[in-house]
């Protein structure tokens, strides 16, 4: 009980503001439509986020094999000279000479936490203008040393290549995916990789796609976190359990190869093991609002009602909208 009403405490002291009408006005310049011509002569969109002096990054889904691509701006096209590509992280960087349109600034996942609010601006829908959704961050899943971001700011098709940022107005990644499924999870790829893009890549004239992206790759060579939500949304919870610890035999200090392990066994129903787990998994980040979901579900199947109650006070300031799935 002493744990519980520590991490209310930790909680309540962390407190996330909505990012102003200035903030999210500023970075509208620097959020670009991405046209494309297939080799069908079909025409294709995406987006794309001005992160340096002439240089627009996307996804290289957006314009993978295209035989023509530009970008659209107060009324113009502009057409790059060359591009940078990252095609297994699915970044490409299109380059640009006179493009003269303010680049963003740019963020650190490293500093980025569990429920923190994010917004997201893309031509997603082939919007007119750019659309702006609203989220939180749900999960960090390590992927080559960096963050992929899941986030709740919702995002489609058009959106790929839009910005995800902080509410400082800072671009902390790409929206890149979704998964499938009624409640879609949105993916962004990190921003460190454009980084390292931008300082790192060689400059290529064609857009011929040399790799897949890692989320698109065949099942067993897609990351872990990736295998794990296949298999939970399909309810295979013995594959799971099997999956995830090779997941922990890689990355033994995961949270969330501990917290896929942990609804495993909650799922085989071994609740002993799966509240240890959980319990490690908020020990590392008391913000896990899965995790606290699973340890709620854990408490009403003991009758724990002081328990219970507790931990829902924490999810009605983390996540109110999961106090439903715990029901």
């Amino acid at each position: 009980m002493h744990r519980i009403v520590f991490f209310l405490f930790l909680i309540s002291h962390i407190v996330f503001a909505a990012p102003s009408d200035e903030v999210t006005f500023a970075v509208l310049p620097s959020v670009v439509k991405v046209h494309v011509i297939d080799q069908r002569g079909n025409h294709g969109v995406g987006s794309g986020i001005v992160v340096a002096e002439n240089q627009v990054a996307t996804n290289c889904h957006v314009v993978a094999n295209a035989l023509g691509v530009q970008i659209g701006k107060r009324g113009q096209s502009f057409s790059p000279v060359s591009m940078k590509a990252d095609w297994r992280h699915d970044l490409c960087i299109l380059q640009f000479k006179f493009f003269d349109v303010k680049p963003v600034a740019l963020g650190d996942t490293q500093k980025l936490m569990y429920e923190q609010s994010v917004f997201s601006k893309s031509y997603g829908g082939n919007a007119v203008k750019p659309i702006m959704s609203f989220g939180s961050i749900k999960g960090l899943y390590a992927l080559d040393s960096e963050n992929i971001i899941q986030s709740s700011a919702g995002f489609s098709m058009g959106a790929s290549g839009g910005g995800l940022f902080d509410d400082d107005g800072r671009l902390i990644g790409l929206t890149t995916f979704k998964s499938p499924g009624r409640h879609a999870y949105y993916y962004s790829i990190p921003v460190e990789w454009i980084k390292r893009l931008l300082h790192q890549g060689k400059d290529i004239q064609l857009t011929a796609q040399t790799e897949l992206p890692f989320w698109d790759a065949p099942f067993e060579k897609r990351p872990y976190f990736m295998q794990s939500y296949d298999l939970a949304r399909e309810g295979q919870w013995e594959r799971l359990k099997t999956i995830t610890a090779d997941w922990l035999k890689s990355e033994p200090q995961s949270s969330e190869a501990i917290f896929s392990n942990a609804i495993a066994h909650f799922e085989l129903k071994d609740f002993e093991i799966a509240k240890k787990q959980l319990s490690a998994v908020i020990k590392k980040n008391p913000r896990h609002a899965q995790a606290q979901l699973y340890l709620l579900k854990l408490a009403k199947l003991n009758h724990d009602d002081h328990e219970a109650h507790a931990i829902e006070i924490l999810l009605s300031q983390l996540d109110e909208s999961l106090l439903k799935e715990s029901q």
